[in-house]
């Protein structure tokens, strides 16, 4: 708690800077993943998935040092870890997105189509509301994994609250590790619970009490 107390500007440097090489890739990753799963071809359903849970499965650090080399940026820096968290988020978010919208009623649809809708109006006005659930759900989980990720940044030059584990363990300051711990964690839960806020705002309509009187 002392070395916190000395070092907390320290600290809030180190989280600003690990919430923004999350929250971007975050945004990014949702938003790609979406469209990806709407244009996705029904044939090229599985493969896409599969190529998707290969590339989920390589390891994160291993990732960071391989991209400068396929894309050209410096080995280290923010640049190289933010684009890796993306391409984790879309591997994971694709997922969830098929499947949320696999979940949308077809007679549903089909009555929205009914009525003189376009595709786009369908999507939008139909299948995106109906499937904020199942993506506010991925999302979620998304989130968590990229908050965690994030803090293997620090081996790439990154100073981030991975960066507490390293000094603390070269330091032999065990405080400085449980504080890089709990920060992440804070920031997980805080992370997941305006998620699952605007996850609810979004979905009023679920909770929305009929009358059949």
């Amino acid at each position: 708690m002392d070395w916190f107390v000395a070092n907390w500007t320290f600290v809030a440097g180190l989280g600003a800077t690990h919430l923004s090489v999350s929250v971007i890739p975050i945004v990014a990753g949702a938003f790609l993943a979406v469209i990806f799963a709407r244009i996705t071809p029904s044939r090229w359903a599985n493969t896409t998935r599969g190529i998707l849970g290969a590339i989920y499965a390589i390891p994160s650090l291993a990732l960071f040092v391989t991209l400068p080399v396929l894309i050209g940026t410096d080995f280290t820096g923010p640049t190289n870890v933010v684009i890796a968290l993306t391409i984790y988020v879309i591997a994971s978010m694709y997922f969830s997105a098929q499947d949320a919208f696999s979940q949308v009623p077809r007679p549903t649809v089909t009555n929205a189509e009914s009525m003189g809708m376009n595709s786009r109006q369908v999507f939008f006005h139909v299948e995106l509301p109906m499937a904020v659930p199942g993506l506010i759900a991925g999302l979620r989980v998304a989130a968590a994994s990229t908050i965690s990720i994030a803090s293997i940044g620090a081996v790439v030059g990154v100073r981030n609250l991975g960066y507490l584990f390293i000094d603390g363990f070269q330091r032999k300051i065990p405080e400085e590790i449980i504080t890089g711990i709990l920060a992440i964690f804070v920031i997980a839960i805080a992370l997941d619970a305006c998620l699952w806020l605007v996850g609810r705002l979004l979905t009023r309509w679920r909770f929305v009490k009929v009358d059949h009187a």
